[in-house]
């Protein structure tokens, strides 16, 4: 079960440390995502920190669009979507963040 051949928005702001999002700080694109993976957005008020593939297993990725719901400290500033439409992770619906 899970998408196949899901295309995702790849990108990683600068600020973000590490392996998550895995696109070497390199200009937004798009990724080829492995079967079962579904697409991945993090942001924070201002502008997208990680969007890419996420490997969540079964109904990780229930919806089609990218509804971001707030993620860590309740009243924090860091929204996360999953979702399993063709590049969904570019576009956050229900948010007022760009994702420039």
């Amino acid at each position: 079960p899970g998408p196949h051949n899901l295309t995702c928005v790849s990108n990683k702001h600068p600020s973000v440390r590490g392996e998550l999002g895995d696109a070497g700080g390199a200009a937004a694109g798009a990724v080829r995502c492995p079967p079962g993976q579904c697409c991945i957005g993090i942001w924070n008020r201002s502008h997208a920190l990680v969007q890419g593939c996420w490997g969540g297993e079964g109904d990780a990725c229930p919806s089609a669009t990218c509804a971001p719901s707030p993620a860590g400290t309740p009243g924090g500033s860091v929204l996360l979507c999953l979702c399993h439409g063709h590049l969904c992770n570019g576009n956050p619906t229900g948010t007022a963040t760009a994702t420039g």
